[in-house]
């Protein structure tokens, strides 16, 4: 322990409320019981603390005499000098820990999170004889994985891409497929049989090269996970066909193939590594353009690949810092580079640019139809839906929210598009679903609750008892969770539209897919082969169309609302591009330094 923080201690303990420079009566033993020491161990911390003039102290001599303490710096004042040292240290968990024991009645926290704000951002710093461009960036949600196999959020997604790569790469700009680690491909006429020819030199991080076992080891790996396993379901046989050819074999045509293997789920690994190290996904080691440095409760570190095959990232260092959710509100008036991944407005400081865009997904309701309950009755789900007023609902909660949904992706009419209450038909289905007034359970997690709490008091004025059940991004995972509520509220983000949609139904695990009824799910698995049977992505678009058109028209799924992105920027950091996952690419960040002054 600190001497800093011993003296917050007894500051908090003796002196709130009488403040600095105030002489305190005070025995030994009771400042023993507060640091949890002997008495003999306190004297030398007085004296330490004396020393370095945090107290002033006046032992009491011969029997009834009290001792004093005088208390000489401010406790706010040393409490943000010891939150910012931790910080410069990397170790921000620890240091909103101590503000969360000693800043009651302090600005401390709000203090300290506006130092945070000039302390991310891409900055250049001197180390030895060279320059570092550093980027460090706050998120309000963990890395719950780096493990490609059982991948489920977009952020975890995000991270992987920038440590792996797959065999193959989708080009947004262009809508093409393009290569990555395999530099050429072919198929047969039946799209069953498919051929990937490995560039030569793509290091592994420890410095192996990846070559063709690597690859079928990647896939094989997958049969049987619950998050990933969907993607190879079909795959008959992976073989390698010499040393840097691999042939894989599927049991039915599927012309999204190429779209699958761009996945972070499909990510390469080395095949030697995860076999020998059960620890490997604490320090994961792939091909990508950063590489792994370290990974801790407050932040995780890469460092650039130098030696990437596709060309080396022009930042060093980015550093993600995990932030407490409940800072989100204070974090909004940034001196540099910022993404607002949690999606808040902010306002743009003078000169800075901004990149708005909808968000390519949508926030929605699924109802359990594994368990007993009113969702049971298609009326009633019919009712919450048109009792649901979706233009009130963003008016009255604003930030990012945006447009109204009418299904998972937002198109040309979403902007023109007013939901209303429709109230008497509602009113009328409610009845005829036979609803006496039981209670219905909304599980969320993180950011959702704000919409739950208010469609729980929405549906109240209309008769419908709703409870919130907010859980972590973790536990909400949890099979007794996903078993025992009636219906789950949550986002959908679309890296990829066919492929991640696929993911929606196909996924074990996924929040959809566990809560559809499974006589429903054989007809959509019917559904999803007959779609990557098809060549043409029109033609597979009919398929799973007809699979959202089903779950709107019988209520399975409420869409509610599409949310934006906002990315807010200084204009001398170039390169910066939201990518389908709803963050920016940090390979080509650069900082333009002559027109900069850092």
């Amino acid at each position: 322990m600190q001497t800093t923080e011993r003296y917050l201690i007894l500051f908090t303990k003796f002196a709130s409320m009488d403040g600095i420079d105030k002489e305190i009566e005070v025995s030994l033993d009771q400042l023993s019981k507060a640091l949890y020491c002997t008495s003999r161990n306190v004297k030398i911390i007085l004296r330490k603390l004396e020393e370095e003039g945090f107290i002033h102290w006046r032992g009491g001599r011969g029997r009834g005499n009290r001792s004093h303490i005088t208390f000489r710096i401010d406790k706010e004042k040393q409490l943000l000098e010891l939150a910012r040292l931790l910080g410069t240290k990397g170790e921000y968990k620890r240091a909103f820990e101590l503000i969360d024991s000693f800043g009651e009645g302090t600005t401390a926290r709000s203090l300290f999170i506006e130092w945070l704000n000039g302390h991310f951002g891409y900055q250049t710093v001197q180390i030895d004889d060279g320059e570092a461009d550093i980027l460090r960036l706050p998120v309000y949600r963990p890395i719950l994985t780096l493990d490609p196999k059982e991948l489920y959020y977009s952020f975890s997604a995000h991270m992987i891409k920038q440590l792996f790569d797959c065999l193959v790469r989708y080009d947004r700009s262009t809508g093409k497929i393009v290569p990555a680690i395999a530099h050429a491909w072919e198929h047969d006429e039946s799209g069953t049989i498919w051929t990937f020819h490995l560039r030569k030199g793509v290091q592994f991080h420890h410095g192996r090269e990846l070559v063709a076992k690597d690859v079928t080891y990647t896939l094989n790996r997958l049969h049987g996970s619950s998050a990933s396993g969907w993607f190879v379901r079909s795959v008959v046989q992976a073989e390698e066909v010499g040393l840097r050819t691999v042939r894989i074999t599927l049991a039915k045509p599927n012309w999204l193939f190429l779209r699958f293997l761009c996945s972070a789920g499909l990510s390469i690994v080395p095949h030697e590594l995860v076999e020998q190290d059960e620890q490997f996904w604490s320090h994961p080691v792939g091909t990508g353009p950063f590489r792994f440095v370290e990974w801790t409760a407050d932040r995780f570190t890469m460092k650039a690949n130098a030696g990437y095959f596709q060309g080396r990232a022009h930042l060093d260092s980015v550093v993600i810092v995990i932030m407490p959710e409940n800072t989100i509100a204070f974090s909004k008036s940034w001196e540099q580079l910022l993404v607002d991944h949690d999606l808040r407005d902010i306002q743009t400081e003078e000169g800075w640019q901004k990149i708005e865009s909808v968000c390519n997904g949508c926030s929605l309701l699924t109802w359990n139809m594994g368990k007993e309950g009113a969702q049971q009755s298609a009326s009633f789900r019919k009712a919450v839906d048109l009792l649901v007023d979706r233009s009130r609902m963003i008016r009255e909660l604003g930030e990012d929210r945006m447009y109204p949904a009418r299904g998972f992706h937002p198109d040309d009419s979403s902007a023109n598009w007013q939901d209303r209450c429709e109230s008497e038909p509602a009113l009328r289905l409610l009845k005829e679903s036979g609803y006496n007034g039981e209670t219905i359970s909304i599980c969320t997690y993180g950011i959702h609750e704000q919409d739950a709490k208010w469609l729980q008091q929405h549906l109240f004025s209309y008769g419908i008892h709703v409870t919130v059940q907010v859980e972590t991004w973790e536990s909400i995972r949890e099979e007794d969770i996903l078993q025992n509520a009636d219906c789950l509220l949550y986002c959908v983000v679309f890296a990829e539209d066919e492929v991640c949609l696929i993911e929606l139904y196909e996924q074990t695990g996924n929040f959809l897919r566990e809560h559809l009824d499974s006589r429903l799910l054989v007809w959509v698995k019917e559904q999803i082969d007959a779609a990557l049977a098809c060549k043409r992505e029109e033609d597979r678009r009919k398929h799973l169309l007809a699979i959202e058109n089903k779950l709107r028209e019988e209520t399975f799924v409420l869409f509610l609302l599409h949310k934006k992105l906002n990315t807010f920027y200084n204009p001398n950091i170039k390169g910066v591009g939201v990518n389908s996952l709803g963050w920016i690419d940090f390979k080509d960040i650069w900082l333009e330094q002559s027109t900069a002054s850092y």
